[in-house]
């Protein structure tokens, strides 16, 4: 009988390096973190956005290439769903209250201190970081990547997801420039987090399902 592992572990790096990118572009275009990304790179800077979120998917897509499950999992997906949902509830209550201080500002005039002060760069950055890798551990993206690195070299599995990942942020953050620039900040703000109140019940949904 014909070993199935060694038929496709028996393609070339490139074909490799592609399927794992394939994978990951259908996996991960129109996902849950591809509207976070978007969402974030309506107001947020963008560079950070995406730089934040490459990190966490490299991250990601290192360890289930070379580690696999025994990583992906050491942490209970209930845990991670829970500090998910509380993750997502909080920076919820953080853009209602944006857009509700930006208003304020604009009838309280210029010459008034601000109510709040835009994140930095760098907490941009991390904040990014933060959202994806409660997002993305143990998503369906993740179990991809461990499937293609037990049949082909891990090495090329993983540049192949970390190729499509950068892809996926890339099209995500242009996506979040062009939307952003159409519509008013205050309902970005307000459609964030009504995005992050839908995402933060499904989570928990899922839980009980």
């Amino acid at each position: 009988m014909t070993d199935t592992r060694a038929i496709i572990s028996t393609g070339s790096p490139l074909e490799t390096i592609g399927s794992s990118l394939l994978t990951i572009f259908i996996a991960e275009i129109g996902d849950r973190t591809f509207f976070i990304i978007a969402v974030l790179a309506m107001t947020y800077s963008r560079s950070a956005i995406f730089l934040g979120n490459q990190l966490t998917m490299t991250f990601i897509a290192v360890i289930a290439a070379f580690i696999g499950g025994a990583v992906i999992y050491l942490i209970d997906p209930f845990w991670v769903a829970i500090a998910s949902s509380v993750m997502f509830l909080v920076y919820a209550i953080l853009s209602f209250y944006e857009a509700y201080a930006g208003e304020s500002e604009k009838i309280e005039g210029d010459n008034q201190e601000p109510l709040i002060s835009y994140p930095t760069w760098f907490k941009t950055f991390w904040k990014t970081a933060a959202m994806v890798f409660f997002a993305e551990w143990g998503d369906k993206s993740n179990t991809s990547i461990m499937a293609l690195a037990a049949l082909s070299n891990p090495i090329f599995v993983a540049i192949g997801a970390i190729m499509g990942f950068a892809i996926i942020g890339f099209l995500a953050v242009i996506l979040g420039k062009v939307i952003g620039k159409h519509i008013p900040e205050k309902i970005v703000k307000i459609a964030a987090g009504a995005l992050y109140l839908v995402f933060a019940a499904l989570t928990l949904a899922l839980l009980f399902i």
